[in-house]
């Protein structure tokens, strides 16, 4: 069976909120963003996935381009901050975080570029992951990306126990989208804790509108092969 490519739903969740709700934390006493966590390096992808070019880092300045599949994304330094980036064949991920929120991008070769099947399979690990007991679609708050521009998507609000035995409350808000038909996805994971979301709804949609998708060819505009004629 295939490696599954390394994706932000197998990081742990109790460590996730416990980063994020300690930079929420800092925010409201300093203004100033605590690290979070360094997630592992990516897994091998899938055979079959386009080789690797010479690139090791899609970023350049304030934007970043996929160097396998070409999903490309800019934003406002004074904003959001680079966290992590994961390139390995077939795979790209980008972590990218304001001081309450954090948004991955992450390109790769599955699902045969099944965005619903992508969607049905993240939100299934959502319920799986360490300490949480209740997830949620989030009904009545709009989606950081309008209907006509958005893949499969939905908010879902999480209800975890920390390692200190305390509650939290956070929402997740899941997408993909088909990159290339039969091969690749696009998986876009933004989570924050309740109280954020509203705070940091704009700059996240200001994000998530700034993603490039590649181009794809155009079937109407590929020539057709040239019919013989038939000898008379």
């Amino acid at each position: 069976m295939p490696q599954t490519p390394f994706s932000i739903r197998h990081v742990s969740t109790l460590a996730m909120v416990l980063f994020i709700s300690i930079a929420m934390v800092t925010v409201a006493g300093a203004q100033s963003q605590e690290p979070k966590p360094v997630l592992p390096a990516t897994p091998g992808a899938e055979s079959g996935a386009p080789p690797l070019e010479t690139a090791t880092t899609g970023v350049s300045g304030s934007s970043w381009l996929g160097p396998n599949w070409g999903v490309g994304v800019s934003w406002d330094p004074s904003v959001w901050t680079v966290e992590g980036e994961f390139i390995e064949a077939g795979y790209d991920g980008l972590q990218i975080g304001t001081p309450i929120s954090t948004v991955y991008l992450e390109t790769y070769n599955r699902f045969d570029g099944d965005a619903d099947a992508c969607f049905a399979d993240a939100e299934r690990e959502l319920g799986e992951r360490e300490g949480v007991s209740e997830v949620v679609p989030l009904t009545g708050r709009p989606l950081p990306v309008p209907e006509d521009a958005r893949g499969a998507a939905e908010l879902f609000g999480i209800t975890a126990t920390l390692a200190d035995g305390a509650l939290y409350r956070g929402i997740e808000y899941i997408e993909c989208r088909t990159v290339v038909p039969g091969e690749a996805v696009l998986e876009i994971t933004w989570q924050t804790v309740t109280g954020a979301f509203n705070e940091d709804l704009p700059n996240v949609e200001t994000l998530l509108a700034a993603i490039v998708m590649p181009e794809r060819p155009d079937p109407a505009a590929t020539p057709a092969a040239p019919v013989a004629t038939p000898i008379a």
